[in-house]
């Protein structure tokens, strides 16, 4: 009897410790997993209440799936109101009220920026759908921060391809400063080295209520193309000024900021695009069943189409959900980890997904767009077939 007590001990110890190393321990998670919503409801037509609308989509198609290892997603939202400082705010509540470990929000770079500092201190993961500026993942905070769309520096490669095929040689440059602004002028300049000259950049005030100076200075320099990076409400004062210059011969290249403009709400700006404005604009797989199924969810519950950025929203909140169901814990270091492994070839709305260390997508498709009049309204049109563009280029 004693050799079979010693026996087994033995085997009870030896299990004890084998099991753990072998088998994933029992997930830890509260019965309902908060997420933190860090949006504006009153923002540009497609960055407020349509990005809500696809969050809130992916949670439904979460938790209609049995949610997280049982669990449901629970959104938590706050209104990031019009700046970064109201942004932070916002982020403070959600983080000291409402306790989150995670927040899919930060519309913009500017945003971002703003959150980067405070959500590392925390040890909270801040998933952007709509940040894209490159700078963003040069900080000690960038880990904490992953952003779903392409970034920047694509989006520039993309602008100085269009300008190489249209043999563009002279280049101006008129941006936001900021570092929305600031980032696709300096990865445009880096694509287009030794290959274009560009004869002005003018970085301007997003605040100010006329541009005449700079887009004077501009028009002296005789560009072949200009660049402008900006957003739509100060991009609609910048178009309406230039087609009053006589500006409206040259050819204009715009990147996502404008797309989107109200443009029944800014028609001397229309015109304007109408006749002079490319633009550029990240745009999802189409053709995937992750986007399709997406897009009939979306179009059950609203009534109209996704528009920019909806489909990063959607994907920013299934990543996340995978990101936690692997981590197995409500925890911002354990599922910000997790993230960066469920990011790695992630087949999502907008496309193939791997995430740098940094938070910063790989690879991604862009649309070509042009506003044209259809009847007596305008509209925004992708054209031609979508650019597909790595970190090496095409």
């Amino acid at each position: 009897m004693r050799a079979i007590f010693f026996v087994a001990t033995i085997l009870s110890i030896v299990l004890a410790f084998a099991l753990p190393a072998c088998a994933r321990p029992p997930a830890d998670l509260p019965p309902e997993i908060p997420v933190g919503c860090l949006m504006a409801s009153s923002a540009a037509p497609a960055w407020g209440p349509n990005l809500i609308k696809a969050v809130q989509v992916g949670a439904e198609a979460v938790n209609s799936q049995n949610g997280i290892l049982g669990k449901p997603l629970k959104l938590i939202f706050q209104d990031e109101g019009p700046t970064p400082a109201t942004s932070l705010y916002a982020a403070h509540k959600l983080v000291d009220e409402s306790r989150v470990q995670v927040i899919i929000g930060g519309s913009t770079s500017e945003d971002v920026m703003a959150l980067g500092p405070y959500v590392e201190s925390k040890g909270v993961l801040l998933i952007s759908p709509s940040a894209t500026s490159s700078t963003l993942s040069n900080y000690g905070w960038s880990k904490w921060v992953f952003r779903i769309p392409p970034g920047d520096s694509l989006q520039g490669g993309v602008v100085a391809k269009i300008m190489r095929e249209k043999g563009y040689k002279k280049i101006a440059m008129l941006v936001q400063d900021s570092v929305y602004g600031k980032g696709i002028e300096s990865t445009t300049r880096e694509f287009l080295r030794g290959l274009a000259e560009v004869v002005i950049s003018v970085k301007y005030d997003p605040a100010k209520l006329s541009y005449l100076a700079e887009l004077n200075a501009i028009k002296d320099k005789n560009p072949d193309c200009i660049l402008h990076a900006g957003y739509y409400d100060d991009g609609a004062v910048i178009y309406e000024q230039a087609l009053k210059a006589g500006m409206d011969t040259i050819p204009w290249i715009a990147v996502d900021g404008v797309y989107d403009m109200p443009l029944d709400r800014y028609l001397d700006a229309a015109r304007f695009m109408e006749k002079a404005v490319t633009g550029t604009v990240p745009v999802p797989d189409r053709k995937s069943q992750a986007y399709m199924d997406f897009a009939d969810r979306y179009r059950a519950l609203y009534g109209f189409d996704p528009t920019i950025f909806c489909d990063t929203a959607y994907d920013s909140v299934n990543i996340l959900a995978a990101a936690i169901r692997e981590a197995g814990v409500y925890q911002g270091s354990a599922i910000r980890d997790a993230f960066l492994l469920a990011g790695t070839g992630y087949h999502g709305a907008s496309g193939v997904i791997t995430f740098n260390p940094s938070g910063e997508r790989q690879a991604g498709i862009y649309g070509i767009w042009k506003v044209e009049i259809e009847g007596t309204q305008y509209k925004f049109k992708i054209t031609g077939q979508p650019v597909n563009f790595t970190r090496s280029g095409m």
